[in-house]
């Protein structure tokens, strides 16, 4: 198959002479190269949310702190450091798919991304995608998706960036960050390294313990380039590594009992060709992804579980557009061949092909509409037709009316089957309909994006206590018959600048109605209500900033018992930073921040106490 794969990359990039016009490097002074441009070409009618890099470094903590703060997610996090999960709109943390540079990379045994993992500061942007039409990253992403950017500059002149942050602050917590960027005619680099280390010894509110056993310390390291073939063509790498260690902090009342340690390693690989000529674009992309953990019982000796996969990918995207009514389509062709293995499971090996066509047509200045097909054959699973539709209104060039719908399908995770002792071989795949409509105002100075969204799931997989009678007391993963939700999200975002004075206010509000059509209950860990605010004032070299988390209240049991439940909290943070140096070449900034700053005593998984308050005081210098 790489033999195969190596042959025809080689055919599509002597294929150099079809066709004129259209170059990639023109009259511009600069040319970025994104990471995955298919998510803002093929998002006709869903809603997408950028965060930036500035965004990025006010929460330098984890990424779970960036999505808890800045998106309309739900994030459940087993104590700060410890295993992290996000879902969206009353789907599973399965259902919600995170993209890097255009690669799925949730993990294999369990089927998501666990975002104390992952180190975000070294991406240049996230872009998050609500709803169910990423059709061309996989069938399973119910919920939404989350995309890790890494941008890469050509430039007609060569130019060399530097960036280095520094951060401590409390319970003995050191955030370390390099990130140099090259670019010139012909070359772009990108590369970046992080270190994060923490006692992470917190008091627990009430009580006169410490969060024990709750150390983490991860190394994270990338590389991306990209080369400038001829005038149509170009090859990009992209490589990104973690290294992290992690020792599992207690729940009360007695965390002090709490001995275990985890240990885990991500490496991403991805090949890139693309050329764009004329009418005709393509790609091929090559990716290999390997993933690995132990896990210690006891901290004190050598004895471990361990788990590792590997992950061939194969893609081929070919496009080509209709000048004359001003519409593209797309050809998605992927293989992919999983092979999982851990102490207790032999090794699993799925493969599967998938085929997408992606149609895009822009009517006219004023609308524009988006149609998707996908068939997946999987050597598991028969896995159905799955489609996506998208499409957008403008009434006036402020206001338009967007929407969409999806059909979806998800398999169960090697886990979900095989995990000793708690896995299910009666699973089947779980499927969903969902659509969504929506309403947005958009001028230099107000966005306003309001949405209502409904999924029906079928034989959805859903982990809950107690959920074989044979087993009491042990975790499981069940299909319930019918899940229906349904809710509202609203986006608002303002900024007003007046002579040297600049305010900013971004907020996020969701309510959603997760159901269990057999129960008429709540489903697990789905809070009702939503909502965060963003605040920031800057004037000439000082800046200040104001983040604040409504969580509602969520239910621990399928029965909503009153008793178990994680009760609604309200948590903010505040910062200042200040301009050292402020020059065309250079730029210095010392920043203090407060997370928690009302001293709230929270948590986010039952007994699990949160971070009282605490501080943090970073440099960011870039010349």
């Amino acid at each position: 198959m790489k033999q195969t794969f190596f042959y025809i990359l080689a055919l599509i990039i002597s294929f150099d002479g079809f066709t004129q016009q259209d170059t990639l490097v023109n009259t511009l002074k600069e040319v970025v190269i994104h990471g995955d441009p298919r998510l803002k070409q093929h998002s006709v009618g869903y809603k997408v949310q950028t965060l930036n890099d500035s965004v990025l470094l006010k929460n330098t903590e984890s990424f779970t702190n960036v999505l808890r703060f800045n998106s309309p997610l739900y994030l459940r996090e087993n104590g700060v450091s410890g295993v992290s999960s996000a879902s969206f709109r009353g789907t599973s943390a399965t259902n919600t798919a995170v993209i890097w540079n255009g690669i799925n990379i949730n993990a294999v045994n369990n089927g998501q991304t666990d975002f104390n993992a992952l180190t975000v500061s070294l991406y240049d942007g996230i872009d998050i995608r609500s709803g169910g039409g990423s059709l061309e990253y996989g069938s399973g992403a119910i919920g939404g998706s989350i995309h890790l950017n890494d941008d890469l500059v050509f430039s007609a002149k060569k130019k060399t960036t530097h960036q280095f942050v520094l951060s401590a602050g409390s319970f003995e917590a050191y955030n370390s960050l390099y990130k140099f960027k090259m670019s010139q005619s012909k070359l772009a680099i990108n590369a970046g390294v992080s270190y994060n280390e923490s006692e992470n010894d917190y008091p627990l509110y009430d009580t006169d313990f410490k969060n024990e056993n709750g150390a983490f310390k991860n190394l994270s390291l990338n590389f991306n380039a990209a080369l400038l073939l001829s005038k149509y063509s170009k090859l990009k790498f992209y490589n990104s590594n973690y290294w992290g260690e992690r020792f599992f902090s207690g729940e009360l009342p007695n965390p002090e009992t709490a001995k275990d340690k985890y240990q885990n390693s991500n490496n991403y690989f991805l090949l890139v060709y693309t050329q764009n000529k004329y009418k005709l674009k393509q790609e091929a992309r090559m990716a290999y992804l390997f993933e690995t953990y132990r896990y210690f019982a006891d901290r004190a000796f050598d004895d471990y579980d361990f788990g590792r996969a590997k992950r061939y990918r194969f893609n081929y995207d070919l496009s080509y557009r209709f000048l004359g009514i001003d519409a593209q389509i797309t050809s998605y062709s992927e293989y992919e061949s999983t092979l999982g293995k851990a102490d207790k499971i032999s090794e699993k090996h799925r493969k599967q092909f998938s085929q997408s066509i992606v149609y895009k047509h822009d009517l006219s200045d004023w609308l524009n509409y988006e149609a998707k097909v996908r068939q997946d054959f999987n050597s598991d699973y028969k896995i159905p037709f799955t489609y996506a539709l998208g499409a957008q209104f403008k009434a006036s060039s402020q206001f338009f009316i967007r929407t969409n719908g999806s059909k979806n399908y998800r398999v169960p995770t090697y886990n979900d089957l095989y995990w000793p002792s708690q896995g299910n071989l009666s699973l089947v795949p779980e499927s969903a309909l969902q659509g969504e409509l929506g309403i947005g105002f958009k001028n230099d100075v107000v966005s306003v994006d309001a949405g209502v969204f409904y999924i029906a799931s079928n034989d959805k997989i859903t982990w809950i206590p107690n959920g074989d009678p044979e087993r009491p007391g042990v975790w499981v993963p069940i299909n319930i018959d019918e899940v229906t939700s349904k809710g509202v999200e609203i986006q608002v975002g303002v900024e007003e600048q007046f002579h040297k004075h600049i305010v900013k206010l971004q907020a996020n509000y969701s309510f959603t109605q997760a159901i269990d059509e057999a129960t008429k209950k709540q489903v697990i860990f789905t809070p009702e209500h939503l909502f965060k605010t963003n605040l920031s004032y800057n004037y000439k070299l000082f800046g200040w900033y104001y983040q604040q988390l409504y969580n509602g209240m969520v239910y621990t049991t399928a029965s909503n018992s009153e008793d178990f439940v994680v009760p609604a909290f309200f948590v903010a943070n505040t910062g200042v930073d200040f301009k050292v140096l402020h020059t065309l070449q250079s730029q210095l900034s010392l920043g203090v921040k407060i997370n928690n700053l009302f001293n709230e005593k929270y948590v986010v998984r039952p007994r699990r106490p949160m971070p009282n308050r605490n501080f943090n005081i970073n440099l960011n210098y870039k010349f």
